[in-house]
């Protein structure tokens, strides 16, 4: 509790010295700044929208992302809803009544957690493993409102959300306003702009990248699953493979920045996942980057420039769902022509 404590006092003595004249003198009397303090009562200052605690909070889940302490001070943060009686749905009390922000949070991730697609998962999926799904989730809802202080409190982005599941696309615009300041992506020059996708010419750049089929049992690619991930998803083993190659786990030792997107191409036991490199890598990655593992399943290419067409819509990126925004984008694509 040592590193928990350390982590109160450092935001309760931020607390003290960031409010301003606009904080409700009501918040000032009833908070108690000492290390009673926990993350359950730091959450509300966060769905509020205090860009300030939102972003220490993150910074410490990151620094012990991986490891058990990470699952106990999520845990710490999530509402249950039992203790949620059936008016703090009722619209217009979240400016007042913390279990209501908590109410609309809870919302939230059930909009935001992904669920299993493959019926053998959905019949090994256990309550735990839906619970650490709603932590990972919890986490980057967190990553995101400390990345963009726009977003606002937490009943205007679960507002944000029930409108992006309503809708279709988002436009180029939206999607590059939403992604987090300082990612690295491709680099490309819009060609053309369409009714519902654009064609873009897309620069050189590299990978890092794993097939299903290769990736090992046991081993440095086991590990990182393990440790970065919920088991229990599509694709963990690839995510966690990757994830740990680019934070340090390859043969320098070197802990890379992260980038986007997340690419992913192919179906069952040959899916494929790849991770973008950093730019310092895009030319010549063989010899630059660092190596991966001997034991590992990661390998790292070069994307050879190419002219491509992209939708970007809102939501989780289910199978189902990139199934029929790839079908609707071949279409466009046959009565543009």
């Amino acid at each position: 509790m040592q590193l928990l404590s350390s982590l109160v006092a450092a935001l309760c003595l931020q607390q003290v010295t960031s409010f301003t004249a606009t904080t409700p003198s009501r918040r000032i009397m009833a908070r108690s700044f000492d290390l009673k303090a926990t993350f359950t009562s730091l959450m509300d200052d966060v769905l509020i929208g205090d860009t300030t605690i939102t972003t220490n909070v993150v910074t410490m889940l990151t620094k012990v992302r991986g490891t058990e302490k990470m699952d106990e001070y999520l845990k710490e943060m999530l509402p249950s809803s039992k203790n949620l009686s059936w008016w703090t749905r009722l619209p217009g009390l979240t400016r007042y009544s913390r279990r209501a922000r908590q109410r609309r949070l809870l919302d939230l991730l059930e909009l935001s957690t992904p669920t299993p697609t493959s019926e053998s998962t959905v019949e090994n999926d256990t309550d735990e493993s839906k619970d650490r799904r709603t932590r990972r989730s919890l986490f980057i809802l967190l990553q995101n409102m400390a990345n963009n202080p726009e977003s606002g409190d937490i009943s205007s982005m679960l507002t944000l959300a029930k409108k992006d599941a309503k809708v279709g696309t988002l436009s180029p615009e939206e999607m590059i306003k939403r992604t987090p300041p300082g990612l690295e992506t491709p680099k490309y020059e819009v060609l053309s702009t369409k009714k519902g996708f654009e064609v873009r010419q897309y620069e050189k750049f590299s990978v890092c990248s794993v097939t299903m089929n290769e990736i090992k049992s046991s081993g440095s690619d086991n590990e990182s699953a393990t440790k970065l991930t919920n088991p229990q998803l599509p694709g963990a083993s690839s995510f966690g493979a990757l994830a740990g190659y680019l934070f340090g786990k390859n043969g320098e030792n070197k802990a890379m920045k992260m980038t986007t997107p997340v690419l992913s191409e192919g179906e069952g036991a040959n899916r494929k996942m790849s991770f973008v490199l950093p730019s310092d890598y895009w030319q010549d990655p063989e010899n630059k980057a660092p190596k991966p593992l001997a034991d590992s399943s990661v390998k790292v290419s070069s994307v050879e420039e190419a002219v491509r067409a992209v939708m970007a819509f809102p939501g989780l990126g289910r199978k189902s769902d990139v199934s029929a925004r790839a079908e609707k984008l071949r279409e466009l694509l046959k009565t543009d022509r």
